[in-house]
């Protein structure tokens, strides 16, 4: 990204955040820039042969229609050119594009004459009805059991299709989602992946880490549809919506999304109206579920802050722990959110600091969480009792190698009973 660029969102974060928490930012993106650069590795030429050798092998009967849907208007020619070639790059070739456009002139409807491939599926809108509404038209015109989400100016991994329908062939999920990366405008550099957590229903509740690349069964879409008082976040209000059963994650980055001038990834100031509907979305979300929460922006743009009235036990009952960061006196992170081997998150980073994707500033779901600072909902003290041999009120856990196998212990038998375990951390216990 641009010097300007960088220099712009500094100035935004600064006149949002203030001076102390914008020097931590910027060392702490400075750091990531002098670091290990990030490389795109497409996958090799044998595999991808071999990736080939087997569609050719089984043949289409046997793989489900995936049908990319692709709201177009006003579209930059090349980028337009770039996108529907990396579709047709695709290993696998069960798959159809359905571009719906509603651009007055006749930009598009000439790209798709240059290619002359029956995948690609033109639908001429009679007006321009938004995102949302252009999305819908092309899931109408859609034949396969699968429409996916794809912007015209960004671009599909060769392998996508392939790793999409091996997916679900093997589990036949609902909803499927991948990791992602970024270009620049030339699609020649790659940076910022986000490597996202298997799904994670408190961290979708403080942004739209899904995003792209985002699949979902056409007959669950179509009974769902996106919605136009959404425009910017409707994606975003289609998960919150959808059933959070049958979700896979794919972790492998299958999307490049594009940036410039006009896009959200190259310029996030340009489209302000998305994180305010991102948040309304949310709210709509707490409102239909009867959930007594209110929603602000927290410092990161596009991520949120939700507080629960009185209390997130007593607004959701399938909350049974919360967790936060434990810190030692150089505020730096030493306990807090584990893993399911008790390897620490975002160990040795400081308090101020928030990580790749602000994974480390943003609630979520975690495996479990260290007592030394957490709360329990009521019904879970016996259980609190027979793991650490003491009451909940009273207990002080000071032993470091029994620390970590009880809190794991305890976390994990909490889950198997059908609870969340939460990380908040805005929690945090200096020790």
């Amino acid at each position: 990204m641009s010097l300007l660029n960088d220099v712009e969102k500094t100035i935004r974060y600064l006149k949002r955040n203030g001076v102390v928490d914008t020097w931590y930012a910027a060392a702490e993106r400075i750091r990531e820039k002098l670091g290990t650069p990030y490389t795109y590795e497409a996958p090799g030429a044998d595999l991808l042969d071999a990736q080939r050798t087997e569609w050719a092998k089984r043949g289409e009967k046997e793989y489900p229609l995936i049908s990319f849907l692709v709201p177009v208007y006003r579209p930059n020619p090349e980028y337009l050119r770039q996108m529907l070639e990396s579709c047709l790059a695709q290993t696998y070739g069960n798959f159809e594009v359905v571009l719906a456009d509603a651009t007055e002139e006749d930009t598009c409807r000439a790209v798709v004459r240059e290619f002359n491939d029956g995948r690609i599926q033109y639908v001429a809108l009679g007006r321009n009805g938004g995102i949302s509404a252009n999305t819908n038209a092309a899931a109408e015109n859609a034949h396969g059991s699968y429409v996916a989400l794809l912007d015209y100016d960004d671009l599909l991994t060769p392998d996508a299709v392939c790793e999409i329908t091996n997916r679900i062939r093997e589990c036949d999920p609902e909803i499927l989602y991948s990791d992602e990366d970024k270009c620049d405008a030339k699609a020649e550099q790659f940076f910022e992946p986000n490597r996202k957590p298997d799904f994670n229903p408190d961290y979708l509740l403080t942004n739209n880490y899904i995003c792209h690349l985002l699949v979902m069964k056409r007959e669950l879409f179509l009974a769902l549809r996106l919605r136009s008082c959404y425009d910017g976040a409707q994606d975003y209000d289609l998960m919150l919506r959808a059933p959070w059963s049958g979700i896979v994650h794919i972790p492998k980055v299958l999307y490049h999304w594009r940036t410039h001038t006009q896009s959200t990834a190259g310029n996030p100031g340009s489209k302000n109206y998305a994180y305010e509907a991102g948040k309304a979305a949310l709210e709509e979300y707490f409102r239909a579920g009867r959930i007594d929460a209110s929603v602000r922006h927290s410092r990161h743009r596009g991520f949120y802050t939700v507080t629960y009235e009185p209390d997130i036990f007593t607004a959701r009952k399938e909350v049974g722990v919360v967790g936060g960061k434990i810190l030692n006196a150089k505020r730096r992170i030493i306990g807090g959110m584990m893993d399911e081997k008790g390897n620490v998150a975002f160990l040795g980073m400081h308090e101020m600091e928030s990580g790749p994707m602000h994974r480390a500033d943003t609630v979520q779901d975690a495996a479990a969480v260290d007592v030394r600072c957490m709360l329990i909902r009521d019904e879970l003290r016996p259980l609190y009792q027979s793991v650490f041999h003491a009451d909940y009120d009273d207990h002080i856990m000071k032993e470091e190698d029994k620390l970590v196998r009880r809190s794991l212990s305890f976390c994990k038998q909490a889950a198997e009973m059908g609870y969340l375990i939460v990380w908040d951390p805005t929690m945090t216990k200096v020790i």
